[in-house]
């Protein structure tokens, strides 16, 4: 709230001393195009779907290096994004989660997989890392990291980030992870029915998503 009111001071000393004298119309339309600044400033505020913003995204990734990416289009939004590719971008934002990484390996649980081949050259010792800090667990001692990560693994692998392994024995393996994000409102204004679980993951919805959780 300071910091909204401290935008506020700002728009009145930057527009206060004009000469000219504007309209109801137009003093409106700039008065909530300062507060949408101030809002958007504190993280509190985020169009999904505007261009400015999804750009906003891709530098706040790039900067923090999770990304080598600087603009939304450069990122290819709508294109499926690799395991391995996936993995990268969810292991290096671990060090930004608010409260830390609560995942944590079991000790029973050893990081190899036989296909780590398969991945990109500069990508294997992330898959190893990804999987001891306990958000990648692999099946059948596979890791697939050439295959399109899905919707449900992309949010599994999210709530891991965030709070640590949930039950997976019961019904669909993600069910429980994606109730609580909608619980929590990371996936607030994302359409994600049962249908598009099991669908490959979109890189756009990773990045928009990895922002979310990491700011």
């Amino acid at each position: 709230m300071k910091k909204t009111l401290s935008w506020f001071a700002l728009f009145i000393l930057l527009f206060g001393n004009f000469s000219f004298a504007l309209d109801l119309q137009s003093a409106l339309k700039l008065s909530n195009d300062a507060l949408k600044t101030a809002i958007s400033s504190t993280g509190s505020f985020v169009q999904w779907g505007n261009t400015t913003t999804e750009d906003w995204i891709i530098s706040i990734l790039h900067e923090k290096g999770i990304t080598i990416h600087t603009d939304w289009n450069s990122f290819k939004p709508n294109n499926d994004i690799r395991r391995d590719e996936a993995a990268k971008m969810l292991t290096l934002a671990v060090p930004y989660l608010p409260n830390g990484n609560k995942t944590s390996k079991a000790s029973n649980v050893p990081c190899t997989f036989y296909d780590e081949n398969a991945a990109w050259s500069d990508l294997k010792s992330i898959i190893k890392e990804s999987c001891e800090k306990g958000l990648f667990k692999g099946s059948n001692w596979k890791f697939n990291p050439e295959k399109s990560i899905t919707n449900a693994q992309l949010l599994t692998v999210l709530w891991r980030m965030l709070y640590g392994m949930q039950d997976e024995s019961k019904g669909h393996y993600a069910s429980k992870y994606i109730a609580l994000l909608e619980k929590d409102w990371y996936l607030e204004n994302i359409s994600m029915p049962q249908s598009k679980w099991d669908v490959a993951a979109e890189r756009g919805l990773l990045a928009k998503l990895v922002v979310r959780v990491i700011e």
